[in-house]
């Protein structure tokens, strides 16, 4: 592909000379490790998006091909010019033009188990080692891929992808255009017990999860079935590896979870809510629209829309900035005190 045609597919224009090979895509951040002396690779786009980008790594400037804004274009030779706004969009679509997925390869018959009843749409793949169980309804485009096991009453729909691995338990159901990673178990039991008597009841957890439409699931995701109705996510949430979801979870629409995050059974977050990584949120805990709550935090009570919260337990950002701030003088605080107490005569408290 030339600079030039590039340009077009990307929606911008091209810059230097147009009939540049354009071989594939690179790291800016990681010139200094090239295999061409720590240079910028001849034939390959480097993504200079803001002025912070290019004092970071002045050696852009020698990179054969950019991807960059109208702002910053006079800094380059041969480039891929768009407009500021569009810059991040262009880049998604530069990758998607160099990104190489396998086909995948439908078993073999016999090597993959599917149930007579079970209802496989002819342009569905199932790949090796799959296995599809009574009842289930696998829709258009779906690709299934080996060893993965959709159980019983299971509904997957179109152009839905679920990655070597995947288990979703039966009754469940699966939106359009979703993608699964490998290890993910969607409906397993949530965590309910009841002690009484010296006796361990297990409640039953009778209910399933229903994922909506665009929703992207990392891997090693672990997504539990409401105890009587349903654990829900909506449309276009996304997670990180290793997230897991108690039973009764409500989850809204555009919601991101980062890694090693935990949502207790019950919780509630509504639409674009942001959960940094390794967060912990309480059972029942309401997290109104737009909250965003940094990683590592600890969540035990209701948020505010659109406010920002850190800490163990989490508080408005302001707030714990205020204490956080304050915890350098306790040190001498607790000096003072100390020579106050003496000066007085107060005998110090054993711990």
């Amino acid at each position: 592909m030339e600079l030039q045609e590039l340009a077009k597919r990307l929606g911008g224009t091209s810059q230097g000379d147009g009939t540049l090979a354009v071989l594939g895509v690179r790291d800016l951040e990681l010139i200094h490790r090239s295999e061409n002396g720590g240079k910028p690779q001849p034939g390959y786009v480097y993504f200079v998006e803001t002025k912070k980008n290019l004092n970071q790594h002045p050696e852009s400037k020698d990179c054969q091909i950019v991807l960059t804004t109208k702002t910053l274009a006079d800094n380059f030779k041969n480039a891929v010019v768009v407009d500021d706004a569009q810059a991040r969009i262009a880049f998604i679509q530069l990758l998607e033009l160099f990104e190489k997925i396998p086909s995948p390869v439908p078993a073999a018959k016999g090597a993959a188990y599917i149930a007579e009843d079970a209802h496989v749409d002819k342009t569905a793949i199932v790949m090796h080692g799959a296995v599809i169980l009574s009842g289930a309804h696998i829709g258009a485009h779906v690709v299934i891929h080996p060893n993965t096991v959709v159980e019983e009453g299971v509904k997957i729909g179109a152009h839905t992808v679920l990655h070597p691995n995947v288990v979703v338990k039966y009754n469940c159901v699966l939106g359009e255009h979703c993608i699964i990673h490998s290890a993910t178990v969607i409906g397993a039991d949530g965590f309910g017990f009841y002690d009484k008597d010296g006796v361990r009841y297990k409640i039953p957890q009778m209910g399933n999860v229903i994922v909506g439409n665009f929703v992207e699931m990392g891997a090693s995701v672990t997504v539990d079935r409401a105890t009587i109705e349903s654990t829900v996510i909506g449309d276009y949430t996304k997670f990180d590896d290793q997230v897991h979801v108690g039973h009764n979870c409500q989850v809204g629409k555009y919601v991101y979870i980062a890694g090693n995050t935990v949502l207790a059974g019950s919780v509630t977050l509504e639409d674009n809510v942001t959960l940094g990584g390794q967060t912990a949120v309480s059972g029942k805990v309401l997290l109104r629209k737009g909250s965003l709550v940094m990683g590592m935090s600890a969540i035990a009570s209701d948020s505010e829309p659109g406010t920002m919260y850190f800490g163990i337990p989490a508080r408005p950002a302001r707030e714990m900035h205020k204490i956080n701030g304050s915890l350098v003088y306790v040190p001498e605080l607790l000096k003072r005190v100390a020579a106050i107490e003496e000066k007085l005569g107060i005998e110090k408290t054993e711990k």
